[in-house]
């Protein structure tokens, strides 16, 4: 890491966050400051970004500044421009592959300091990969296999998210010490990314005769189904649901919370599957037609099933005892 300690100030450019996209890349935020414990960070955005806003309690310890909606390649005459935040930086990561914008990024570094970028291979940056390299599929192994082009070194996930306070407490109102809690996620934003539900409570079913509580964490796109799970899993809990605890309304940091109180996890391919991630949960992830290979969450221990290794690229083909297998392996 000796590598590391020459770099005192560090920019990110970023195209901007939504709230998946910010969620996705928690991982790297955790892994930069892990592998710059000393450096000022900063993250800088030609758009809006959640790190801004709805998430920025979560980047506290990791970013020391985020610059959002910058006239920095937002348009290509930003190049000529003076430079809308003050440059000076002892590396400048570009994240993002468009050549224009990575020029205008470029000038964020001092004279003597490093710029590094994937932009038409690598060609703009000062920082070059080894002989060979291939560009991994997964976004996030792009990222860390830049870390380790500035440093030397893996970096780690080492540093836990700092969620708020009141809501890792109202997690622990909720879900109290004693039982092992089991979540179920079975939600996703396409109903073929969807394992069926009848499946999911079969092996709700079994861990609560293995003595365990389901905890079944729903969005309000599965709201409606909460009658029939409970109905079927009477020991099942909900726990977004309870609005006089949390209140309404969609906060994917209460997910997070509720996840740190969770020994292990269970979620189709979802947005849930990566805010549980965050939170260091240890998860079972089902893939139909999908992959993990470029959007699996990033975290320190998981299983992913592949429904083509049971016949089958659609998510049916996942057997219920393949399922139950891995997440008794997950918790052992």
């Amino acid at each position: 890491m000796a590598e590391a300690g020459r770099y005192r100030r560090i920019a990110v450019y970023s195209g901007g966050e939504i709230i998946g996209d910010g969620v996705y890349k928690l991982p790297f935020l955790r892994a930069l400051r892990s592998s710059f414990p000393e450096a000022e960070i900063d993250w800088v955005c030609p758009g809006p970004t959640v790190y801004a806003d709805r998430i920025a309690p979560l980047t506290a310890g990791l970013l020391d500044h985020v610059h959002a909606n910058v006239a920095l390649g937002q348009h290509k005459s930003d190049l000529f421009l003076p430079l809308p935040i003050d440059g000076g930086y002892d590396l400048v990561i570009d994240t993002q592959q468009v050549v224009w914008r990575s020029l205008c990024v470029r000038r964020l570094k001092r004279r003597g300091g490093r710029f590094l970028s994937g932009a038409a291979g690598f060609w703009l940056s000062d920082i070059k990969p080894p002989r060979g390299y291939r560009r991994p599929r997964h976004i996030l192994t792009r990222f860390f296999d830049m870390i380790e082009m500035a440093t030397g070194s893996r970096p780690a996930l080492d540093r836990a998210l700092a969620l708020p306070a009141d809501l890792t407490e109202k997690a622990r109102q909720q879900l109290p010490e004693g039982p092992t809690y089991i979540g179920f996620a079975p939600g996703a934003g396409e109903a073929r990314k969807r394992w069926p539900l009848e499946r999911f409570i079969e092996i709700a079913r079994r861990q609560e005769a293995r003595g365990r509580v389901p905890v079944f964490i729903l969005g309000p796109a599965e709201a409606v189904e909460l009658p029939a799970i409970h109905a079927a899993v009477p020991g099942a809990i909900f726990p977004e649901q309870d609005t006089d605890l949390w209140g309404t309304g969609f906060d994917p940091m209460r997910s997070m919370a509720i996840g740190t109180r969770l020994a292990g996890a269970l979620s189709n391919d979802s947005g849930v599957s990566h805010m549980l991630a965050a939170a260091d949960t240890k998860l079972v992830v089902l893939y139909g037609h999908t992959s993990a290979e470029k959007f699996g969450p990033v975290t320190r221990r998981s299983i992913f099933l592949q429904a083509s290794d049971y016949g089958a690229p659609v998510i049916e083909s996942i057997p219920v005892e393949a399922v139950d297998a891995a997440l008794e392996k997950l918790l052992a």
